[in-house]
């Protein structure tokens, strides 16, 4: 029995061992790569600078009762101060219909001259402002404009001496400062006394010597305009 019986033990013993498995000689399959879908440029909303409009020489409406450069002129002209152009504008020689204060009315003072740039009729069955004479935007000559200006509250007779509003000299642009330094004596002679008083202070508190030679270099400026004297023309706006 003990030969037998060793047998069988030795042929349980060798079949318990675990049988390895063969290694896997397949290849992979690769995955695939996601191919990324293709987003659309944003297309820009940045919108290109608006065209310059040229300075302008005539009448946008030669039959009209008063002479004023074309809408879109105004339009940009109103958009802020332009201190060059005003200047340019307001030259002896320019064809635009000038006007004058008949009193006082908000920022307009007694007597002022104005260039007339836009007539606001009263539209029929609309509601009546004023004397329903109509109003006028009107350009100023420190290069604002006054909005809706009475038409009764202006005439076209001009005083004896009309009254301007203040030029800012500092607004200037360099090449007009430099043609009227150069073209006046008397515009020479304000500015260097200016320069000497205010000690280069453009604005804010100056002295009262400042005030009084600013004011001179203003009224230099005004008759040198007035009396036939002229600035290069603005590039445009």
């Amino acid at each position: 029995m003990r030969p037998t019986l060793f047998a069988v033990l030795l042929v349980a013993c060798g079949g318990s061992a675990a049988t390895q498995p063969e290694p896997s000689t397949a290849t992979p399959t690769p995955t695939a790569t996601p191919t990324p879908t293709p987003t659309s440029t944003p297309t820009s909303t940045t919108e290109a600078p608006a065209a310059p409009l040229s300075f302008p020489t005539a009448c946008a409406d030669k039959s009209a009762d008063v002479c004023t450069p074309s809408q879109a002129f105004v339009d940009r002209l109103c958009n802020k101060a332009h201190q060059d152009v005003a200047l340019a504008l307001f030259a002896s020689g320019t064809p635009f219909t000038r006007m004058y204060l008949r009193g006082k009315m908000d920022e307009l003072v007694w007597d002022e001259e104005v260039l007339a740039l836009r007539f606001h009729g009263v539209p029929k069955g609309g509601i009546q402002v004023g004397t329903g004479a109509g109003s006028y935007d009107v350009l100023r000559w420190d290069g604002s404009c006054s909005m809706a200006v009475d038409a009764d509250m202006l005439t076209k007779n001009k005083p004896g001496r009309p009254r301007t509003a203040k030029v800012k000299w500092h607004r200037l642009g360099d090449k007009t400062q430099t043609a009227l330094i150069g073209a006046s004596d008397a515009v020479k002679r304000a500015y260097k006394k200016r320069g000497a008083e205010c000690q280069g202070a453009m604005t804010g508190d100056v002295s009262a010597s400042c005030e009084k030679a600013d004011g001179a270099l203003v009224d230099a400026i005004v008759d040198y305009m007035r009396g036939g004297g002229s600035v290069p023309p603005p590039d445009g706006l």
